[in-house]
């Protein structure tokens, strides 16, 4: 008896519920959709804003904890680090990479950190995104500055993980990538994986140091 009427009520609280849905008196909770390319840039000029803007009142701890989730989001530095070092890194073993790849992210968010550390009316403009070229697309970027000519950033990005992230940087032209690849390979040919790592904590250190 207590069976039946339960079962009668669950079917009337399930016909209630799908009344609700349709007629939009209860909300249907959708999947989040991933930023596109476009709108990972503008996420990342915006945060880059913001230290600028704040850059005295943050200081440079600051500066590295504001940008370091947004940095991790919008770079892929898994792929960037690995390539960094071209052929070296499949010479490398497991502590070694992740090692390298620690190393290899800091010093990254070390240099945004330590760069992007004053305001002087300085604006991001979003220019344009293209179509996907074997699955890269190119968001450009201008960061235009009162008293110098603006700096066009071209970012390649591709999807990784469900979002779009940054593979490649260029500017004027130049894949930085390529730039940090030749200078970090001619390190690991000269004094190995040890050196490299020497070096990259020396430069991460340096953007911690108040400028003179």
């Amino acid at each position: 008896m207590l069976h039946g009427v339960r079962g009668r009520m669950e079917q009337f609280f399930l016909l209630v519920t799908f009344f609700m849905i349709c007629t939009g008196m209860l909300p249907v909770m959708a999947e989040a959709v991933p930023p596109g390319p476009t709108e990972g840039i503008q996420a990342l000029n915006a945060c880059l804003l913001d230290a600028m803007k704040r850059a005295d009142e943050l200081g440079y701890a600051g500066r590295y904890k504001l940008l370091e989730p947004v940095l991790k989001d919008t770079f892929d530095f898994s792929f960037m680090g690995a390539k960094s070092i071209g052929r070296f890194w499949e010479t490398l073993n497991a502590e070694q990479q992740a090692l390298f790849m620690k190393t290899y992210t800091d010093w990254s968010i070390a240099t945004y950190a330590g760069r992007f550390d004053g305001y002087s009316g300085e604006r991001f403009e979003l220019v344009s995104e293209s179509a996907p070229v074997e699955g890269i697309v190119t968001v450009i970027s201008k960061l235009i500055q009162l008293k110098e000519e603006p700096i066009t950033f071209y970012y390649l990005m591709r999807m990784v993980e469900e979002r779009w992230r940054v593979v490649d940087i260029q500017i004027s032209g130049v894949s930085q990538l390529a730039l940090t690849r030749a200078q970090f390979t001619e390190v690991m040919k000269s004094k190995g994986l040890d050196g490299l790592i020497t070096m990259l904590k020396n430069k991460t250190a340096g953007f911690a140091q108040p400028k003179k």
